[in-house]
Formats: C-alpha cells, sequence, structure tokens
C-alpha cells in the first residue's frame, strides 16, 4: 500500500558497523524530513532507542512553525506524511508495556479455523444481524455467568 509513496525498507546492523549505522540513519532521516514510508524489517523484542523518538512521536515546533524530532543527537524536520512499520519473524513476541503503548500491534499468523470462525461471523452479521447480536449477548452473559461462577 505504500509503493507510490515510495516505501524504503531498512534493517538494524546485525554487527553493529559504523558504516552500516550510518547508513540507517542518513535513510530514516531523509525519509522522515521528506514524508516518505520506512519499513523495519526484522526487529527483536528489544528495540534500539533511535527509534524512541519516532515511537512516541515525540516532535516539537518551532517558533519559525518548522516541526522537528529529535533523532540521535540532531533536530531534523519532520513531515507529517512520514509513516514508520516494523515487522518481526518471532512467532509470538512479548514487548514491554511501553513499547506496546505506543504502536499498534496486528497479528497476521491465524489459524484456518480462526479465519473460519471470522468469515462465518461477517457473514451471520450481514444476512441475520439479530442472530450475531444474540451471539454477542450470550458470549457476554457466559462471561458474567464464569466470573460468578469463579466468585462462588
Amino acid at each position: 500500500m505504500e509503493v507510490k509513496n515510495e516505501l524504503r525498507t531498512l534493517q538494524f546492523s546485525k554487527g553493529g558497523n559504523v558504516k552500516e549505522v550510518k547508513e540507517f540513519i542518513r535513510n530514516l532521516e531523509f525519509c522522515i524530513m521528506n514524508g516518505k514510508p520506512v519499513l523495519l524489517e526484522d526487529i527483536g523484542e528489544d528495540l534500539d532507542p533511535l527509534i524512541e523518538p519516532i515511537l512516541s512521536k515525540a516532535v516539537f515546533p518551532t517558533t519559525d512553525g518548522r516541526t522537528l524530532i529529535r533523532l540521535g543527537d540532531s533536530d531534523i524536520n519532520y513531515d507529517k506524511q512520514f509513516r514508520f512499520y516494523m515487522t518481526t519473524k518471532l512467532a509470538n513476541p512479548h514487548y514491554l508495556p511501553e513499547i506496546s503503548i505506543k504502536v499498534n500491534l496486528i497479528n497476521f499468523t491465524v489459524t484456518f479455523a480462526g479465519l473460519e470462525e471470522q468469515l462465518l461471523g461477517e457473514v451471520v452479521k450481514k444476512e441475520k444481524p439479530e442472530i450475531e447480536a444474540q451471539k454477542n449477548d450470550l458470549i457476554v452473559s457466559m462471561a458474567a455467568d464464569n466470573k460468578l461462577l469463579k466468585e462462588t
């Protein structure tokens, strides 16, 4: 969906090579200043502190009307069109709560049975909304009954 916006794909350098790190930062700065989307691939559970201002959207205005973000040790112009995406190959990553509240996590791994249930729910919602409402009421009722059973 971001191909038309010239998506740049980046990765953290594995060995910490200074040249690779500088290239990564230069590409990231270019995208932030020019409003180009960035896809950061193959992240682990621990994220580099360099991207913390991006995740928390720590932008600040200047007196001359520009919007800046501090990346590393320098302030750079921040374009509102900038988008930041991250992917991981970890099956079930566990991120710190500080990270989880700053991002939208989407799990694209779905089982066939789960997908079938979701699609069936959408069909029922379209064709028989009263049955879908009844199912939702039953789920809420069952949850309340389970809570009462545990309390008892």
